[in-house]
């Protein structure tokens, strides 16, 4: 499906005239009613049942748009909106490459694939469950792309939203089990096995979190692993370890203000045998924390994206 069939599927069979708008919403003359009016028992070559359950299992989006267009069967068995242009979230309203879309009125299942993002500065409590609004309504989620500011998700709905992701920004999002916990950073990044990057603002780590990082298999893959508030509890000396064996992640970690003294003085440490290293056999790590000065926050930033 287009752009266009996606904005007008969730239109009335009586229409409004071509070219009109509906609420700020793109509307054409009454394509749906029209589309359905055209549809007819088909008679094909192959079992019932086996063209069944080629409709009802779509392998790709593209396969899927090429079968619709072929044929009106597999829509109405199956009916999906392939959304190939990136769909957001801004200010509670949903948009399709900026054109307003009314999620609440669609009645077909939702295939995203290009990116998505949610962008919610929190003015109420629902405001954090935009997104959880929506998935009951997503059939899969191919994104490249995902980024999520101030919302809630629950731990079961994660894989549909970034098993595909390559790029995962988390601004503000807390993850939580069924019974209410927060999840652990590491269970984010085990699922997200085709990510090549990951920026998360507000982590849940644990004394463990590093050693069971080091235990997934596409951990060692990623290109650029972003933690932010990382808090004290976090092991810094495994890190250190694997630090010094990384060739292929580039580290960024900024540390929560609350660290301790004793905590800040090994940073110092990592940090000063970072600046003073003149050749790297390793991925250097850039590292944030309190009373780190400008001049060594400057020298560290240009050794980051040098290496």
């Amino acid at each position: 499906m287009d752009l266009t069939v996606a904005l007008i599927e969730n239109l009335p069979s009586n229409g409004e005239s071509n070219g009109a708008k509906n609420g700020g919403m793109i509307v054409h003359d009454s394509k749906r009613a029209k589309f359905m009016a055209t549809y007819r028992h088909q008679n094909f070559s192959m079992p019932d049942s086996l063209i069944f359950y080629i409709a009802k299992n779509p392998k790709t989006w593209k396969l899927y748009q090429k079968m619709v267009k072929t044929c009106k069967y597999f829509f109405v068995k199956n009916p999906i909106l392939v959304i190939d242009k990136h769909l957001y979230n801004d200010d509670s309203k949903w948009f399709i490459a900026q054109t307003p879309y009314d999620i609440n009125q669609t009645t077909s299942k939702l295939w995203i694939a290009d990116d998505f993002s949610v962008d919610s500065d929190i003015t109420e409590a629902k405001d954090q469950n935009i997104l959880t609004s929506i998935i009951p309504k997503i059939y899969r989620c191919d994104v490249r792309f995902l980024s999520l500011l101030n919302q809630v998700i629950s731990y079961r709905d994660l894989p549909l939203l970034i098993s595909s992701a390559e790029m995962i920004h988390f601004d503000e999002v807390v993850v939580k089990h069924e019974h209410g916990s927060n999840v652990d950073v590491q269970k984010i990044v085990e699922i997200a096995s085709k990510a090549t990057l990951i920026h998360i603002t507000r982590p849940t780590i644990t004394s463990k979190t590093m050693v069971e990082l080091l235990k997934i298999p596409n951990f060692s893959t990623l290109r650029r692993f972003t933690l932010e508030n990382v808090p004290e509890v976090f092991d810094i000396e495994t890190f250190y370890v694997h630090m010094k064996k990384n060739k292929t992640t580039n580290f960024r970690l900024d540390f929560d203000e609350s660290i301790s003294d004793d905590y800040m003085k090994r940073l110092d440490e990592i940090t000063n045998e970072v600046i003073a290293t003149k050749e790297f056999d390793y991925k250097p790590v850039f590292i944030h924390f309190r009373e780190l000065d400008y001049e060594r926050w400057n020298m560290l930033e240009d050794i980051y994206y040098q290496k």
